[in-house]
C-alpha cells in the first residue's frame, strides 16, 4: 500500500469579518536579505529562546500552585540530575494510573450492557453485589475499599447517591474538583505526550513513517461573555471524538493477561481548550 505523503499539521482560522482589524500579535522582524526563508531556519538560538519561553511558561505555573521561585529552582536542578541518569517515562506518574482506573471504571459503566439502563444510561448500581459498584472496583482497584471509593467519588462529585442509597455517575470524564496528587500527577503526563508527539512529528524518521495527531483552531475576538458556551460546545464535542476513539481501539487492543504476537504501545489522546483573555489587566509592576 502506497504511504500517504506527509502533511504538515493543521491549523485552522475561525472565519473573520473582512474589515482591518490591527494586529496585536508580537511583530518578528526578519533580515531582509534572506526575507521569508527565515521563517523556515531554526537555529539553535531560536531553540533556545523556545526553551526559555517554556521555562517562563513552567514558572508562572509554579508561582499559581503556590511554589516560590527558590523552590522551583532546586525542582528544576533535581530534574536535571534525575534526567542525567534515567528519562521520564509514564510509569513514574503513580497516581496518575490510579485515574486511569478510576476513567476505567466510568467508561465501563458507560458502555457494557451489564451496567447499562433500559434507555441505554448507566443504571444505579449498589455498592456490594453481583454487577455492582464493588465489581467494578475489583476489577479495576483491586487494591481498594470500593466504599472509600464511593466516598471519594461522591465528594468529587462524580457520583450521587439515589432515594435507595445505590451510586450513579454524574458525568463519564474523570475529572476532579480538587487539586489532589492524580490530577497533578496528570500535568507532567500531557506535557510528556505533547512533546512527545511534536519530536516525533518534527523528526525525520517520524516524517516518513506517519505523524501523530497535532490539530488546533485558534479563534480571535471572542466575546467574553461567550467563553462559557465555548466551553461546553467544546466538552460535548470532545467527549464525542472521546467516545468514538475508544469504540475503535477497542476492537483492536490486546486482551489483557494473555501475551500479544507483537509488539504493544499505550496510546491516548487528550483534549482541551485554552483561554487568553486579552483584556485582562496585568499584575501592578509587571510590564511586558
Amino acid at each position: 500500500m502506497a504511504k500517504r505523503p506527509h502533511s504538515p499539521p493543521t491549523v485552522r482560522r475561525a472565519h473573520r469579518p473582512p474589515e482591518r482589524i490591527p494586529s496585536r500579535r508580537a511583530v518578528i522582524t526578519v533580515d531582509p536579505s534572506h526575507g521569508t526563508n527565515d521563517l523556515l531556519r531554526a537555529g539553535q538560538e531560536h531553540r533556545e529562546r523556545m526553551l526559555e519561553q517554556i521555562y517562563c511558561v513552567l514558572f508562572e505555573f509554579a508561582r499559581d500552585f503556590g511554589i516560590s521561585a527558590g523552590r522551583a529552582g532546586r525542582a528544576f536542578r533535581k530534574a536535571e540530575r534525575l534526567v542525567a541518569r534515567s528519562p521520564y517515562r509514564l510509569e513514574q506518574a503513580v497516581q496518575f494510573q490510579t485515574l486511569l482506573q478510576i476513567a476505567d471504571i466510568l467508561g465501563t459503566w458507560y458502555r457494557e450492557p451489564a451496567f447499562l439502563g433500559e434507555s441505554g444510561d448507566p443504571r444505579p448500581l449498589p455498592i456490594v453485589g453481583a454487577k455492582s459498584f464493588a465489581s467494578l472496583v475489583r476489577r479495576f482497584l483491586p487494591q481498594f475499599n470500593p466504599r472509600e471509593i464511593v466516598d471519594i467519588l461522591i465528594a468529587e462529585r462524580l457520583l450521587k447517591r439515589d432515594s435507595h442509597g445505590e451510586v450513579v455517575p454524574l458525568r463519564r470524564a474523570a475529572v476532579f474538583a480538587s487539586t489532589n496528587p492524580m490530577m497533578l500527577d496528570r500535568v507532567p503526563v500531557l506535557i510528556h505526550g505533547l512533546l512527545g508527539t511534536l519530536r516525533h512529528n518534527t523528526n525525520a524518521t517520524g516524517r516518513r513513517r506517519d505523524t501523530r495527531c497535532e490539530r488546533s483552531t485558534t479563534i480571535e475576538r471572542l466575546p467574553v461573555q461567550a467563553v462559557p458556551a465555548f466551553n461546553e460546545q467544546v466538552k460535548k464535542l470532545a467527549q464525542s471524538l472521546l467516545n468514538q476513539t475508544d469504540s475503535w481501539a477497542g476492537q483492536r487492543q490486546a486482551a489483557p493477561g494473555i501475551k500479544s504476537p507483537g509488539r504493544v504501545a499505550q496510546v491516548g489522546v487528550e483534549v482541551f481548550a485554552y483561554v487568553e483573555d486579552r483584556t485582562a489587566r496585568q499584575r501592578p509592576g509587571h510590564r511586558r
